[in-house]
């Protein structure tokens, strides 16, 4: 059972979608913090950490994975260990961030942050290959890897362009805030954060095959995507029947009905076998649900999680501000809806790099960016950012938009390149 190129492009599609949406939802979901006037920085970001990182990724994960601690438990801990590194170096990037808008100023921090976060996030899968469906990502130097290059290339103009247009901006509007602290220890730090700050992106890639395979149950009555290294013949989708066995071409039925994708893939190799394959044939399955999505988050991202709440808990203590939490709950709830928004947008990054095959690390965090960027803009024009700047900075961010959507779709094409 071939994948057809036209399932590929739909698959794209869906998947150029969801991780667009995501990266809008990451741009713009902090806009409830305009409308705080009690809440400071450290109240709603401990909030929405707690919520967005915590609380719903690990309630979904207990709730909607049978056997959920047992499957966690036999996910290697390399996988864990590896994910949770790149998660501290996420957190690491968050805290830096802060720090140098005070050294070299906002927009050119937000630049470098950019700039650095989609280069390194998108060609590092393609030169190291993450896990699961990410190990057969395309090569830098294939004609997918090099259009997906292009994209990236075109995406650090707009980069530059929408910098510029802040710095424009801020002049027209004298919001030019002095900095503090040396320029080149603020760049150094900057450049740090910008390479740590694809951690968030990295611990999924890296972590989410055999956290996923673990935790995905195939369900009688469903359909499973199957693929085996090396059968060309057998890759595709399969449904499950009510008895939970399925179909396949010179093996007969298999039964996999109520087991985990991982068991599920063990037992469709050990028929393989049996029917004469020549080998261990290198069998993946996935059912396609997103609740697992969520444990990667959730174990993932821990690390990450719980270093951004220890920096929130160290500006209230330091500000002895505790109190004014009890001060709004209107703001609470505000700050609350940041978090959903936060979980939302990380869990559909990680499913849209899914739904974009092999070489969606790359091509999902690209586009993600660059519309995360976008939404941040989109705010920005709403709230009132730009009221009053006409001229130069506002056709430079106009054009900048621009050129990140064009990016966006010169990735998502080259992810259509993928040979199948």
């Amino acid at each position: 059972m071939l994948i057809e190129k036209g399932q590929v492009v739909m698959e794209t599609l869906l998947g150029v979608f969801v991780v667009g949406l995501a990266g809008l939802i990451m741009g713009s979901g902090a806009w409830p913090y305009k409308l705080m006037r009690k809440f400071q920085f450290e109240h709603w970001w401990f909030i929405g950490n707690l919520v967005g990182l915590v609380i719903i990724p690990w309630t979904i994960t207990l709730v909607g994975c049978p056997n959920a601690i047992e499957g966690l438990r036999a996910v290697p801990a390399a996988a864990l260990i590896k994910a949770n590194l790149f998660a501290t170096g996420w957190g690491v990037a968050n805290v830096l961030c802060g720090l140098c808008y005070l050294r070299i100023g906002m927009a050119l921090t937000g630049a470098i942050l950019a700039g650095l976060g989609v280069c390194v996030g998108t060609v590092v899968p393609m030169v190291f290959k993450g896990s699961g469906l990410f190990k057969n990502a395309a090569d830098l130097g294939s004609p997918a890897g090099l259009v997906v290059l292009g994209g990236v290339a075109v995406m650090l103009i707009g980069v530059v362009l929408a910098a510029l247009a802040g710095f424009g901006r801020d002049r027209e509007l004298k919001k030019l805030h002095a900095t503090c602290g040396g320029f080149a220890g603020g760049l150094i730090m900057t450049v740090i954060a910008g390479v740590l700050s694809a951690g968030m992106a990295f611990a999924f890639v890296y972590s989410q095959g055999p956290i996923i395979a673990n935790l995905s149950i195939v369900r009688p009555d469903s359909a499973i995507t199957v693929s085996v290294a090396g059968h060309n013949e057998l890759p595709g989708k399969y449904d499950v029947r009510s008895d939970g066995t399925i179909q396949m071409n010179g093996v007969g039925a298999i039964a996999v009905g109520g087991m985990s994708a991982l068991d599920a893939a063990h037992r469709v190799g050990e028929r393989l076998v049996t029917g004469g394959a020549a080998g261990d044939p290198e069998v993946r399955i996935e059912t396609g649900s997103i609740v697992p999505v969520f444990a990667v988050y959730a174990v993932g991202l821990f690390a990450g999680a719980v270093l951004n709440l220890a920096y929130a808990v160290y500006l209230l203590t330091r500000n002895r501000s505790w109190h004014v939490f009890t001060e709004s709950w209107k703001e609470a709830g505000l700050a609350l809806i940041i978090g959903i928004n936060s979980s939302l947008a990380v869990v559909l990054v990680g499913k849209g790099m899914l739904l974009l095959g092999a070489l969606g690390a790359s091509v999902g965090w690209g586009i993600q960016q660059a519309m995360q960027m976008t939404g941040s803009q989109a705010v920005g024009f709403v709230s009132g950012e730009w009221r009053g700047v006409l001229g130069t900075p506002r056709r430079q961010m106009y054009l900048a938009i621009a050129i990140l959507i064009i990016a966006a779709a010169i990735m998502a094409y080259g992810n259509t390149l993928v040979k199948v």
